[in-house]
This record gives structure tokens, C-alpha cells and sequence, in this order.
């Protein structure tokens, strides 16, 4: 088991200490889409204070935690296993920038907490929830919580046409959006046109299908700063 633990401890190393990649390593995609997050936030000119909402076990927050600039980091989960799981993570952080601030919540209900932080992150996060529920947590991440960026990812449904599924890739997930679907989706959510949108794709390309997950990346206007 030695090169498979080896491999492990090792694949985000490049994250910590700034460097590319190993060009030799197969990552797998949710790697790639640590990657993509912790190097938005990298190059962001506000990035001091980070929600990562639905953080599970606290591997994304474990990464941004080596993220120079960042005082706050709150991990935001509403399943108490998950949130245990991660606070074991957190343990073994002592040489980060910032200890991520586990924190039971939900996109649900109102937190003033949340107001104001320069990142919001959604990985993964909004196609485990119902479509019609969605915009009023939209709503409330972008008009109360306001913060300065928010990330979202979430797969794109034209894709499975590679993996040769009929079905969506988790049992969980209550849809899965194809790339047109998803740009009208995020443009429809900018209801007060406070943020610049950029979308963008993560993980290998294909002619016809694009990449298998699909990120928006809401930046709010300097006249709304």
C-alpha cells in the first residue's frame, strides 16, 4: 500500500506550496475541482473571509485552509456525521494559514452570520436540492448574505453521454442540467444584475459534450461594492 498512501498524502501538495500540478498523476475529478476553487480564490483581490457551504467532510475547507489571506473559513454542513467526520479533519491542520470554523447550517434558513464575507463556495451542492427551491436560496445568498464572490459547480448532464450513463450520476441528485441550462439558470438567479457572471467548465474536454463539471463564478460590480 505503500505508493497508493504515498500518492494520497501527495496529490494536493501543489496546492500548499503554489506550484502546477504533477503533469504524471491521474487526478480524479473532484481533485480537479478543488483545484479549480482553491486557484479562483487564489487569484481573488478579496478573499479574507470564506463560507464553503455544504462542506460534508471539510476536505475543500481542509485545502482553502492553506490559502494565504484567508482569517476566516467557516464550514458550513447540516449533517451532523459529516460535520464529526470533519472536525477530525481540522485536527491534523496545524501548519495552516487558518483552522476551518465548523458551523451547522442551512441554505434554508436565514444566518446573519453569513452577511458579508468576501467567498461563498457551493461545490457540488445545488443539484441535491429541489429545482423549485432554489431560487429563494439564490435569493438569499446574493441579496442578504451579499458577499463578493460566489462559486457554484454542479455537473453537466451532456456529459454522462461519456461515462455511458442513462442516469444521473448520484442517487441523491434531484437533476443534473445540461451547459445552455445551466448559463440560463445562473443569469436568471442575477435578478438585481449586482454581479458579473463568468462560466467556465472543469475536468477533460470533449468536442461535442464539453467538461463533466460546469462552474459560474458571480463577482459583484464595483458600483455595488
Amino acid at each position: 500500500m505503500k505508493e497508493f498512501i504515498f500518492k494520497k498524502a501527495l496529490r494536493f501538495s501543489h496546492l500548499y506550496n503554489g506550484n502546477t500540478a504533477p503533469q504524471n498523476v491521474k487526478r480524479s475529478l473532484n481533485t480537479l475541482r478543488y483545484e479549480k476553487i482553491v486557484e479562483t480564490i487564489n487569484n481573488l483581490p478579496r478573499k479574507s473571509s470564506i463560507i464553503d457551504f455544504g462542506s460534508g467532510e471539510g476536505k475543500l475547507s481542509s485545502l482553502l485552509a492553506y490559502v494565504k489571506g484567508i482569517d476566516e473559513l467557516l464550514a458550513v454542513e447540516p449533517s451532523e456525521a459529516a460535520m464529526k467526520k470533519a472536525i477530525k479533519r481540522f485536527e491534523g491542520l496545524e501548519d495552516a494559514f487558518v483552522t476551518p470554523k465548523p458551523t451547522w447550517g442551512s441554505l434554508f434558513y436565514y444566518d446573519a452570520r453569513l452577511e458579508h464575507k468576501d467567498v461563498i463556495v457551493l461545490c457540488e451542492v445545488i443539484e441535491h436540492i429541489n429545482e423549485e427551491r432554489l431560487p429563494k436560496i439564490m435569493e438569499l445568498i446574493l441579496t442578504q448574505y451579499s458577499p463578493q464572490t460566489l462559486i457554484v459547480t454542479t455537473p453537466n448532464a451532456e456529459y454522462n453521454a461519456v461515462y455511458k450513463l442513462d442516469e444521473m450520476r448520484h442517487d441523491d441528485h434531484r437533476f443534473e442540467w445540461t451547459r445552455q441550462q445551466f448559463q440560463e439558470w445562473c443569469h436568471a438567479m442575477n435578478r438585481n444584475k449586482q454581479y458579473e457572471l463568468s462560466l467556465t467548465g472543469i475536468g477533460d474536454q470533449h468536442d461535442i459534450y464539453g467538461q463533466p463539471t460546469q462552474m459560474c463564478i458571480y463577482t459583484k460590480k464595483e458600483e455595488n461594492v
